[in-house]
């Protein structure tokens, strides 16, 4: 990869830490804090989700850095999804930053089920 093309994909994806920080939108829960964390893998809050996986039953469980054991519950797939949705529209992103926030979840989470982006 190209030293300009990294860095510009760096600047997109700090622009996105930047617009996505929970600080910007205080009515945002520490779970949604530690799932945005988690698809743009930084630090929000802590416990640092390490791990997320979507059951096939349509369910979110996270587990923590570091932790041992069964993993938390984080909600249904199609509420995060939707609270992920309206970040993103709340955040007013560009068209560039929505598609690399998508391609983020896309990459981190997945897309399960009839999705519209």
């Amino acid at each position: 990869m190209n030293t300009s093309h990294k860095s510009k994909k760096e600047n997109a994806h700090y622009r996105l830490i930047q617009k996505l920080d929970p600080i910007r939108f205080p009515q945002m829960s520490g779970m949604m804090a530690a799932i945005v964390g988690f698809v743009l893998d930084v630090t929000f809050i802590e416990p640092r989700l390490a791990e997320l996986t979507v059951t096939s039953d349509g369910f979110v469980l996270g587990a923590e850095e570091g932790a041992v054991g069964a993993p938390h519950f984080l909600g249904r797939y199609a509420d995060v999804l939707k609270n992920w949705l309206r970040l993103l529209a709340a955040a007013q992103l560009t068209k560039q930053e929505f598609i690399e926030a998508q391609s983020l979840f896309a990459t981190r989470i997945g897309f399960f089920g009839p999705v519209i982006a």
